[in-house]
């Protein structure tokens, strides 16, 4: 687009005057507009107006001259031409200071220059400039596409894009995780940190969701500028667009600024970019559906098998799956995207192939499981803390199941179904605990994997649990939290301390609540024999209230 500042190096602009609004000379020109009819209520929604004028429906208004300026900037327009001689002779006192005081260019033209004058020399150089940015988008394209045809990649991408614009790309998948990458001029600490560590930093992550960054790609499906946050090394300008498959995000391309401002030609290249990265996630998903559909096969047939079929053990063969080995089973899930699994698939199958473990991933309706070769129970939840510390984010938690390691003693497919059932109830267990991130094993569940197969017509001999219920009818009627506050200082082990930082409580208020709690059924707080019954009481009743909901 064209400034004012560059307008009015224009010989038509010769024998002008700036007069006021010096502060916005970089206000970008995206068309021109005459008025000059009495009462107009500029109701132009066009973006960056050049507004040409006599004045003639101003004079003898005061107070339309005061309400002017700051109309027109709340319009978007982008400045103002009044011919001075037919109604004023400068710019009056008013529009001057208003004018100075949004950054709003008021310019002064003599009464022989005609309006028709300023209206083609800078539409000419708007066409001229929107012509020449078709023709480089046509180009860019062209050099893009060509890349799917040629079977690239997302680095190729990345690297074609990079040198076209002489910016640096990154293309990360939809947790933020670092996929492609290629560098063409300085960048800052923010972009250096992602590439360090394959991720945008959570902080990072963090704050463009807090800016409402996120909101608009996912409301617009198109690019948006990110400006610079220095507190957070982010010192560049950017262009991030969603990539979009089947009208899902699949993933994010940046462009950084570097050591010139961006432009309207680095809007239109990562638009382009975004579609090609589709195109070629697209591809790619076909591949990997097609593979995902023989690992499930396979799974299955494990997990109805008694003994390996020499069909089995050709397909193990073929996916490099050692049947005589330990394995043990992760459930990968993302609680708060239920709805598309897809990007989860992706995230997780990106993630095992970087790993040195011998994993094999198979996808599950909404979740994904991970057979993992180990001798240890450590070495499997060693791998599912790595996996759900590197892929949540704060709008995608992922929780992990931990299944117990199955070894095949007898036949090589005895075991598989059990470990599978196991890493499905750690799962289901901590989602009605409310936890939501992180990992649980099956073999932490002790007393846990006994309530939650406890019968629901065992309850009611349990004196324990009635005390629950009682305190949780009396927080339904008062709107308290005396069974939260109760189940969390027996989770700190009774330290008050501990207890009134977790539930962000001063220790008076908390030991006013068990106090209250005291009152309300017949129990020591400091007998360890009946803090223990309370303590499965609670998880018990949490248990059964979050099972009923589901």
């Amino acid at each position: 687009m064209l400034s004012i500042r560059e307008a009015l190096e224009f010989p038509v602009f010769a024998n002008c005057t700036l007069v006021a609004g010096h502060n916005g000379l970089e206000n970008l020109i995206r068309w021109v507009h005459i008025v000059d009819i009495p009462d107009t209520h500029y109701e132009w929604k066009k973006q960056g107006v050049l507004l040409l004028t006599a004045g003639y429906g101003l004079r003898d208004r005061p107070q339309g001259q005061e309400a002017l300026i700051p109309t027109l900037v709340q319009k978007g327009f982008a400045g103002m031409v009044l011919s001075t001689g037919f109604y004023f002779d400068h710019a009056p006192q008013v529009i001057r200071q208003a004018a100075d005081k949004l950054g709003f260019p008021v310019i002064e033209a003599p009464p022989e220059l005609l309006f028709i004058e300023v209206t083609e020399a800078i539409l000419e150089r708007i066409i001229s400039r929107q012509y020449k940015l078709l023709q480089q988008s046509t180009e860019i394209y062209t050099q893009l596409t060509e890349l799917v045809l040629q079977r690239a990649d997302l680095n190729d991408l990345a690297e074609t894009l990079a040198r076209l614009l002489q910016r640096s790309v990154t293309i990360e998948d939809p947790a933020f995780h670092v996929l492609a990458a290629a560098q063409h001029g300085p960048v800052d600490e923010a972009r250096e940190n992602s590439i360090a560590r394959g991720r945008t930093t959570p902080e990072l992550v963090s704050r463009l969701f807090a800016e409402g960054i996120y909101r608009q790609l996912l409301e617009t499906m198109g690019p948006v500028f990110v400006s610079p946050m220095p507190q957070l090394g982010m010192s560049m300008e950017r262009f991030v667009a969603p990539i979009v498959v089947d009208r899902e995000i699949h993933g994010y391309i940046w462009i950084i600024a570097g050591s010139y401002p961006l432009t309207d030609r680095d809007e239109m290249a990562i638009r382009h970019g975004a579609t090609v990265a589709a195109l070629i996630l697209f591809k790619e998903m076909a591949v990997r559906e097609a593979e995902e559909s023989r690992r499930g096969d396979f799974f299955q047939q494990m997990l109805t098998a008694e003994t390996a079929s020499a069909t089995l053990v050709e397909e193990a063969r073929r996916l490099k799956f050692r049947l005589e080995r330990p394995h043990q089973l992760l459930l990968v899930c993302s609680p708060n995207n239920q709805e598309n699994s897809r990007p989860l698939v992706e995230q997780v199958e990106n993630w095992a192939r970087r790993q040195t473990a011998s994993i094999l991933p198979v996808r599950r309706e909404k979740s994904m499981l991970l057979i993992v070769e180990c001798d240890s129970p450590d070495q499997g939840k060693q791998i599912a803390t790595a996996l759900a510390h590197d892929l949540s984010h704060p709008q995608r938690p992922i929780l992990v199941g931990v299944g117990r390691v199955y070894r095949p003693n007898g036949g090589p497919i005895n075991g598989m179904q059990k470990s599978y059932s196991e890493a499905e109830e750690a799962v289901q267990i901590a989602l009605q605990l409310g936890q939501q991130q992180g990992i649980i094993a099956f073999a932490d569940l002790g007393l846990l994997h006994w309530l939650y197969h406890l019968p629901a017509d065992k309850q009611n001999d349990n004196v324990y649990l009635a005390y629950i219920k009682v305190l949780a009818a009396y927080d339904a009627e008062r709107g308290t939290v005396l069974v939260k506050t109760l189940e969390s200082y027996l989770d700190h082990g009774g330290t008050l301390v501990s207890t009134a930082q977790a539930l962000f409580i001063h220790r008076n208020t908390l030991l006013h609540r068990l106090e209250r709690i005291q009152a309300l059924c017949p129990v020591d707080l400091h007998d360890p024999w009946q803090r223990l019954n309370l303590h499965t009481a609670a998880k018990y009743y949490r248990l059964q209230q979050n099972k009923v909901k589901e």
